[in-house]
């Protein structure tokens, strides 16, 4: 006698919806990790959807799919690096009784976000695409908009940080300016082996430490 044959239990529809999801995710991560990587290699121009695809490992369809055109991809990287950033310092507070320890809070934060290579590449997006005169209205928005979620932190930070100070004219401003430079500048000098000035593995926390210095004298001077 043939034993009956039982088939496979039938996954429900939303187990199927949710594995679609998670592996949609999972290509376009890779997409975004792809395209990023070809930036910080090849530049903004040289990163051709084609090598992003490769690296991907999906094709130029899939791209297509999941982003539309190279430029929306673009802004999909843009997208992803503010978020990252909001979701980091979401529920972060500078506190502290002296200036300098909120100071050295604000630079360890600025520092970890702007020092990552991902800005670097995400730099290079802003600046092509808001030179390029084919840059449509809707994607300028966007990219506005994307710039904003990430101000809002940064004022809030620089508020809790400063004091006081945060209401002087412009000094805001300035100091956020000085500490994202300084930021990037420790992806550069960590690619220029002339720089030879003290060693490496010293050279930045003495450069934090000097520039955290630095801006409690000008802002001690600044309290009543």
């Amino acid at each position: 006698m043939s034993k009956a044959k039982t088939s496979a239990p039938l996954k429900n529809s939303s187990t199927l919806r949710t594995t679609a999801v998670n592996g949609d995710a999972a290509a376009k991560g890779r997409v975004i990790d792809a395209t990023v990587a070809c930036i910080l290699e090849l530049g903004f121009y040289r990163a051709s959807t084609n090598e992003i695809a490769r690296r991907a490992g999906v094709t130029w369809g899939v791209i297509q799919h999941y982003f539309g055109t190279r430029e929306a991809l673009m802004l999909a990287v843009l997208q992803k690096g503010a978020g990252e950033f909001v979701e980091s310092v979401a529920k972060t507070h500078i506190e502290g009784d002296t200036i300098i320890v909120r100071i050295e809070q604000l630079i360890d934060i600025f520092t970890t976000h702007y020092a990552r290579p991902d800005y670097l590449a995400n730099l290079q997006i802003l600046l092509n695409m808001d030179r390029d005169p084919r840059t449509g209205g809707e994607v300028r928005k966007t990219m506005l908009e994307v710039a904003e979620r990430s101000n809002l932190h940064v004022r809030r930070l620089m508020r809790e940080a400063l004091g006081p100070g945060s209401r002087v004219p412009d000094l805001s401003t300035t100091i956020f300016l000085v500490l994202r430079g300084f930021g990037l500048n420790q992806q550069l000098l960590g690619t220029m082996s002339y720089d030879a000035v003290a060693p490496k593995k010293d050279r930045i926390v003495h450069q934090r430490q000097l520039l955290a210095e630095l801006l409690t004298t000008f802002l001690e001077q600044l309290a009543p």
